[in-house]
């Protein structure tokens, strides 16, 4: 019988049962794939992280829906160093860190916002990609009508992770919105891309700059409550649009959750260098709320 170390962290939020949860095993050297996502499925989070050895990073990380292994999981890496910092594994002599992910190996930086301690993760460079749907059979998808989307065009973007981005013109609308996932869960795995992120640059909070819903029943997920994968999409789309303007970086912040009754926050940094982006970092705060042993 093995037994191993797990905890359940909420990652994006400085309260319990806010944010969105990840499950983290921050050792499984000597776990299997098939353990892994059978970990993974018995946790039944969006997502699972397990921290393994790293030939050329800090540490190597992979991240498991219930259903699959996924390149890249915003939450989940907070909540994994959020878990190295309370266990003591991480060097504090330095503020920045490296994970292996199979979308690369990315910097993790622990940096001080407002005396909060917040790991901020830098995504992929953003890639764009036209997606061809007319406006009502796009806006079907959500319950909502062609006139009720933003004028700019819906793209595939991503920042590790390839979500169909969507503006939407206002929060009432956004927030009532009827998902169709059957068809959502179809056009994900036909366009390979994690799910839908409707958004709107309205927000309940007034200090915060859009508000976005994270759809992604491909991945088992009928809504992820706070994403970090989605919210460096939907802030790339923004500045890639155009609709908050960026010189050179901005600092910004996604909400998300209220409708899931986990509600939280995700910064967002993003540079530009010859009027292209440069780099999207997202970061948050997380709370450990269950931690024990499980076997098998």
């Amino acid at each position: 019988m093995k037994t191993i170390d797990i905890k359940q962290i909420d990652a994006f939020t400085t309260i319990p049962f806010g944010g969105n949860p990840a499950g983290v095993v921050t050792d499984a050297s000597n776990l299997t794939e098939d353990e892994k996502q059978k970990i993974a499925r018995e946790m039944n989070l969006s997502e699972t992280a397990f921290v393994s050895h790293s030939d050329v990073a800090d540490f190597k990380v992979q991240f498991f829906t219930p259903r699959f292994e996924v390149d890249l999981c915003g939450h989940a890496t907070i909540g994994t160093f959020s878990a190295l910092y309370e266990e003591k594994k991480l060097d504090l002599n330095k503020r920045i860190f490296k994970q292996e992910t199979r979308a690369g190996v990315l910097p993790i930086e622990l940096v001080d916002i407002k005396g909060n301690q917040v790991f901020m993760m830098t995504q992929t460079l953003p890639k764009f990609e036209q997606f061809n749907m007319d406006r009502e059979n796009l806006a079907k998808l959500v319950g909502l009508s062609g006139d009720d989307l933003l004028d700019v065009p819906a793209m595939k973007v991503s920042t590790g992770l390839w979500w169909l981005v969507v503006g939407i013109k206002s929060l009432e609308k956004l927030k009532n919105i009827k998902p169709d996932l059957q068809a959502i869960e179809e056009l994900s795995e036909k366009n390979r891309i994690i799910g839908i992120t409707p958004f709107c640059l309205e927000t309940m909070n007034s200090s915060y700059d859009y508000h976005l819903r994270a759809i992604a029943p491909y991945v088992g997920i009928a809504e992820d409550p706070v994403c970090g994968t989605g919210n460096g999409s939907v802030a790339a789309y923004i500045i890639q649009n155009k609709l908050i303007e960026c010189d050179g970086s901005i600092s910004m912040i996604g909400e998300q959750g209220q409708e899931v009754n986990r509600p939280g926050c995700v910064y967002v940094s993003i540079s530009k260098q010859n009027n292209e982006i440069s780099e999207v970092k997202v970061g948050g705060n997380a709370v450990t709320v269950l931690e024990g042993k499980m076997m098998f």
